[in-house]
Formats: structure tokens, sequence, C-alpha cells
């Protein structure tokens, strides 16, 4: 399954529990969903995300001089 057709299935399926909820007539809820992982992605992106290093030492040894562009 490539990207694309997932999208499109994720597309059908927030389609569909959109009218389902326009049906109930709570239009609220579709948006609220889409609010809440917003901002759950959001705070993700924002949080620290550790230290990439293998060697757990070397972020704590962090020397930005040796790394300056020349």
């Amino acid at each position: 399954m490539n990207f694309q057709s997932a999208l499109e299935n994720l597309a059908k399926v927030f389609i569909g529990f959109y009218i389902a909820c326009a049906c109930a007539g709570r239009l609220d809820i579709p948006l609220k969903l889409v609010t809440q992982l917003r901002a759950q992605a959001l705070a993700g992106a924002a949080s620290s995300w550790g230290c990439p290093s293998t060697n757990k030492s070397a972020c704590r040894e962090y020397n930005p001089n040796i790394y300056k562009n020349r």
C-alpha cells in the first residue's frame, strides 16, 4: 500500500465520520478531533527529542565552537 492510497483511505473514513456526525447534528465532534490531534502534534514537535548520538555522554560534552562554519 503506497502513501497516496493510504491518505485516500483516511480521507474516505474521515468524510464518512463527518457525514455521520452531521446526520446526528454534532458537527462539532470532527472539528474537536482535528483540533486535538493538531495540538498533540505541535506539542510533540516543540518538546525535546533527546540525544541523537549512540554515545549519550556526547550530548553533555557538546562544544559548539568545534562545529562552527569556517
